[in-house]
């Protein structure tokens, strides 16, 4: 029993989305009823699945300038602007040890806006 409890599932789900105690609560107890760790685990779940959607916001439109090989009709101010915006809230949540979930979106924003920025040059 004690090997299944340490086995490939706890090593990906501990560190990311649960604490041990509730791994512990959920998949090894079956306490599948436990409201304080379902808690942690859909929070966490939908922190993640945000910030992998995020992956996804400007890449349409990353791809449609980078197929025109034109940025025309984007104002460079406002693009710079939002920029300045996504750092501002990334750096902030850095410094202040906020977990990955919440300022992970940004990050992946801020990269997409910089490569945008880069085809106005």
């Amino acid at each position: 029993m004690a090997a299944e409890a340490d086995g490939p599932l706890k090593r990906l789900l501990v560190p990311i989305l649960l604490p041990e105690k509730c791994y512990d609560q959920l998949f090894v107890q079956w306490d599948l009823l436990h409201v304080p760790c379902l808690k942690i685990l859909l929070s966490k779940g939908l922190g993640l699945g945000i910030v992998a959607g995020s992956l996804l916001v400007k890449l349409p439109q990353v791809f449609k300038i980078l197929g025109a090989k034109s940025a025309e009709g984007l104002s460079l101010q406002s693009v710079m602007l939002e920029l300045v915006a996504l750092t501002g809230t990334m750096v902030y949540s850095i410094t202040n040890n906020f977990p990955f979930s919440s300022w992970g979106e940004a990050l992946f924003l801020m990269l997409q806006t910089i490569t945008i920025c880069f085809s106005h040059l």
